[in-house]
């Protein structure tokens, strides 16, 4: 077992290595929500974590797509002062995705923003808290207010939107 408490010691194979098998343990019985956990590579490196997911058991209500993938990555660039990531909601069949980026992109928003793309474009963005934290307890966090974000959207005229009171 890998202690993580300190993030100066933690690399981002480490994480990602934790972040598979946490969620490979959530995949174990036939009625869990996670389905699949595969390691996103690019160029032979781990660079995220994915899992395919049944939609209404992980909201814990019904849903109109029956799958859904997490895409998980996080990466500590040496020349920023934080941690960046990236957790994501998609669902390949409506063409949306929905989730935070805590990044250097879009720094109008700050540090971290929300991020809702639909059919090909990205339909809203919208600043989110900040967190500066070891980078498990982003992603609890974050897992967590997944599930409320996703039930929060509203869909009007054919085109989601996240209400604002439901951005964090």
């Amino acid at each position: 077992m890998i202690f993580l408490a300190n993030r100066a010691n933690l690399d981002k194979r480490q994480l990602l290595s934790r972040l598979h098998n946490w969620l490979q343990t959530q995949a174990t019985t036939e009625d869990a929500p996670i389905e699949q956990v595969w390691y996103h590579m690019s160029t032979g490196n781990k660079v995220g974590v994915r899992a395919t997911l049944n939609a209404a058991r992980f909201l814990g209500s019904i849903y109109p797509i029956e799958e859904a993938e997490l895409h998980v990555s996080f990466d500590f660039p040496a020349n920023r002062p934080y941690d960046f990531y990236t957790i994501q909601w998609v669902e390949a069949e409506r063409e949306f995705m929905l989730g935070w980026r805590q990044d250097e992109t879009h720094m109008d928003l700050g540090e971290c923003h929300l991020q809702l793309d639909y059919d090909g474009e990205t339909v809203q963005r919208e600043s989110v808290t900040f967190h500066d934290m070891h980078p498990m307890n982003v992603f609890d966090q974050r897992i967590t207010d997944l599930v409320e974000l996703v039930d929060a959207v509203s869909w009007e005229n054919n085109r989601p939107r996240v209400p604002n009171q439901a951005v964090r």
